[in-house]
């Protein structure tokens, strides 16, 4: 005969860890809200989960580049709630566990998440509602370089879902007096079938950097910052001259100067080339690692071949704050002419436009010169249906995946229009950018993709003519654009990141745009590609 247990009348507990999740189901409320950005990292809110007296939180974390140092202890990724009575809760706040009958203090806990990479999805739960008024919740992350950010919701409208989670069984009876209303499972896996294997190992902290390796294995940005496990390895046996490891490299990119100096001292040829055909002065160039560029010209570096293109690490350098160093001892035919700076002038002053905080995931936005916002509409058939305003969000009307699709916001800019998707990625489409330029006009559409990558197509009187992929560092195939817009600076001072991308996009589509609202704020317009159109269809 097995034993069972008796669901009895859920009892709110204080500072409970978990959400009641026996007794009810949660309001669900989607919400989407960028709370905050990085470098190479977006975080967002994606939704709510409101019980009767707790409140689950939904986030999604995007990087566009793995790190080995995840930023864990006090660099790590924290969030802190702000109630509009003034109390604060966070996920840095120590755990002293539930404690029946102290509803004064709420906690904030991460409760569960998955993934890893370039994606985390992360649960938090808050131990009770937030009182009616605004609730703020604070974001930072010291090791992406994400801000403190504080993005502020409605504390009122979420207190209220709470009266629409649904009761599963109503009249249980009460719990026995004295009895612990509990009971310790494993999860949904004890009742799943196991799998044949596990195919993700588990989760491990990294070990610290090994100092006596005899190779470059395990270093990662901590272990190139110490000279000493350098010195350590080559003192191991680690070879300077390896390619596969490309210690020089490394080091002049990310690295300690002193670790620097040591490599460059030992290594057989101080410019030696990667399998991209570029030297460690290149790498120190493009990390914006100043001292490190220093002490490979003293080592004898060359700064003044051309390594791709017709690129040497002086002649970008030269564009960059790094210039003063190489100045000095350009040849006449390296130094920059009077019109390539000004190109570059000019990308750093479009990007500037848009600006370091701009948020682009997901989104997909067309620039279009010699057609005005009027007739750029009337080409894709949509209808202008409410003017833009910082009162209105779109996906207030468009719940549906399928039709936010058709939602596009319209701006008027000097020579032509700024067309934005926050949810879709048409405006970079063949189709769409045909539609735009058919009839005359010049089109360059960007696709911000949440999976990765930046992708653009450049479109004349009604035809797609080149697409390509944008913000990676260039090769020789690649356009100028790609140099002049600073594709391969790893320098946040020099580099704008997105708004980089956005300040190319520009330029292909032939446009000079002087405010971000074309793009990141509210539009002229909201419009609706007609319901049954080829293009929504895309």
């Amino acid at each position: 005969m097995t034993s069972s247990r008796l669901l009895t009348a859920y009892q709110p507990a204080g500072d409970c860890p978990f959400p009641p999740e026996w007794w009810f189901v949660p309001a669900r409320l989607s919400h989407t809200a960028v709370v905050g950005t990085g470098p190479d990292t977006t975080i967002l809110l994606t939704g709510w989960e409101v019980w009767p007296d707790s409140l689950g939180i939904r986030l999604s974390v995007f990087r566009r580049q793995a790190h080995e140092d995840r930023g864990d202890g006090t660099d790590g990724l924290r969030f802190t709630m702000v109630l509009a009575d003034g109390r604060r809760a966070g996920t840095s706040d120590p755990d002293v566990g539930g404690v029946p009958g102290q509803a004064e203090q709420p906690s904030l806990r991460l409760r569960g998440g998955s993934g890893g990479l370039f994606h985390y999805g992360i649960e938090l739960y808050m131990s009770q509602l937030p009182p009616q008024g605004p609730l703020t919740l604070v974001t930072e992350w010291p090791a992406a370089k994400i801000p403190e950010t504080r993005t502020e919701f409605d504390g009122t409208a979420l207190r209220a879902a709470a009266e629409t989670a649904v009761e599963v069984w109503p009249g249980l009876p009460p719990a026995p007096e004295q009895e612990v209303v509990g009971w310790m499972t494993m999860g949904p896996q004890e009742i799943m079938a196991r799998p044949q294997q596990w195919l993700l190992p588990r989760p491990q902290r990294r070990p610290p950097v090994e100092r006596d390796r005899a190779d470059w294995e395990g270093m990662g940005a901590e272990g190139w910052a110490d000279p000493e496990v350098v010195r350590a390895r080559l003192a191991a046996g680690a070879d300077p001259d390896d390619l596969q490891g490309r210690p020089l490299h490394r080091a002049a990119a990310v690295g300690a100067p002193e670790a620097v100096r040591e490599l460059a001292g030992v290594v057989s040829d101080v410019d030696q080339v990667d399998d991209e055909g570029v030297t460690a002065l290149w790498e120190a160039v493009c990390h914006g690692a100043e001292e490190n560029a220093a002490v490979l010209l003293a080592a004898g570096a060359d700064a003044w071949t051309p390594r791709v293109a017709r690129w040497s690490p002086g002649r970008l350098a030269l564009t960059t704050r790094l210039a003063p160093l190489f100045a000095g001892s350009a040849p006449p035919g390296a130094r920059l002419t009077d019109a390539e700076l000004a190109a570059f002038r000019a990308a750093d002053a479009q990007a500037e436009v848009f600006g370091e905080e701009v948020h682009t995931e997901g989104i997909s936005v067309a620039f279009v010169s010699g057609v005005d916002a009027t007739e750029a509409l009337r080409r894709l058939g949509a209808d202008p249906y409410r003017a833009g305003s910082e009162e209105y969000d779109p996906y207030d009307d468009w719940g549906d995946w399928g039709d936010c699709s058709r939602v596009i916001g319209v701006t008027a800019v000097p020579g032509g229009c700024v067309l934005v998707q926050p949810c879709f990625h048409g405006l970079n489409t063949d189709a769409w950018l045909a539609a735009l330029t058919n009839g005359g006009g010049r089109a360059y559409g960007v696709y911000f993709n949440p999976k990765g990558g930046t992708f653009g197509t450049l479109a004349m009187n009604g035809r797609a003519v080149h697409s390509e992929e944008i913000g990676l560092p260039p090769g020789e195939e690649h356009p100028e654009g790609h140099w002049t817009h600073r594709f391969w600076a790893w320098d946040s001072t020099d580099r704008l990141w997105e708004a980089s991308k956005l300040a190319y996009a520009c330029d292909q589509a032939g446009l000079s745009v002087d405010e971000s609202r074309a793009v990141t704020g509210h539009p002229d317009w909201w419009a609706e590609i007609r319901e049954g159109s080829a293009l929504s269809a895309d």
